[in-house]
């Protein structure tokens, strides 16, 4: 009887002790999520985070076209929203100015106004169209979008959960693993991504929109040419920018040639050259 007894208060004991914990768990949860809802990182955050939610479900709606176009604009939506929220901050603290000259001077030399401009701007193309107006340029802002994500909710949110300590551990571990050896290679491929999205853009996307805007022109064969041209005047700002970026694109476009070199008869490859001058001149033209 006294065993018996012994084990039934030892059951409640037992019982009692994780509920107490659970309970104090829920409400330290409760508390940081009413300081951080206060908070415009923790919105930040949820624009990364329904970016990679979009482009997720972007690709696996692979047999619709109308969730693909969706999901599309939705990306571009709230990672244009991520950009206007750090934008809005450095407003606050002086760093971003509205005049005419101070913010031209900006857009040369400052990323996220850089982003949020291209990005926006092909937001409300693809609204205007409901289409996808330029493939390929919501990659490289994902890649940022999915470190942004998964730091912030180490930092901010893991900490409070109401799990195991041993499993809140093991989440932290991961991340920090994963940030820490994949960080650079990410961020390096998210530069080759933008050169090849320009790089398809002036060579590829560009003589077809003014082929489909001379054959058909609507709104939609407009505001293709518009998105093209504009990811093109994004890419100068960065590749005037950015050394890095400058170095790769040119070891990309020798590359090219070597490979046509090979490939291609004389008279074509003459025609290539030409073609690749008047690209060069189109993009050249484009103001910054």
């Amino acid at each position: 009887m006294s065993s018996r007894n012994n084990n039934n208060n030892n059951g409640r004991s037992q019982g009692t002790v994780p509920d107490m914990h659970s309970n104090r768990s829920r409400a330290s949860f409760r508390v940081m999520m009413k300081s951080r809802i206060k908070q415009p990182q923790f919105y930040w955050f949820l624009g990364h985070f329904f970016t990679l939610y979009h482009f997720v479900q972007f690709h696996l709606s692979i047999i619709s076209v109308k969730s693909q176009i969706y999901h599309y604009k939705m990306s571009l939506f709230y990672i244009s929203v991520t950009y206007g929220i750090v934008l809005y901050q450095f407003y606050k603290g002086g760093q971003l100015k509205l005049d005419i000259t101070s913010f031209r001077t900006n857009v040369r030399t400052m990323d996220n106004l850089q982003y949020f401009i291209m990005l926006t701007s092909l937001w409300i193309c693809s609204m205007m169209t409901n289409t996808i107006v330029l493939n390929g340029v919501t990659y490289s802002p994902v890649i940022y979008s999915l470190f942004h994500c998964l730091n912030y909710f180490k930092e901010n949110l893991l900490p409070f959960l109401a799990i195991n300590s041993s499993l809140k551990n093991l989440l932290n571990n991961y991340i920090s693993r994963f940030i820490t050896s994949y960080n650079s290679q990410f961020l390096a491929m998210a530069q080759v991504i933008e050169i090849i999205c320009s790089l398809r853009s002036g060579m590829i996307d560009l003589p077809i929109a003014l082929f489909r805007l001379l054959t058909n022109f609507n709104m939609t064969s407009i505001l293709r040419l518009c998105s093209v041209v504009i990811y093109m005047w994004f890419f100068k700002l960065r590749f005037l920018q950015n050394a890095g970026i400058r170095e790769i694109t040119k070891q990309y476009i020798q590359q090219l040639d070597q490979l046509l070199a090979t490939r291609l008869p004389v008279s074509i490859l003459n025609k290539w050259r030409s073609y690749k001058l008047f690209v060069k001149a189109v993009f050249e033209m484009l103001p910054v």
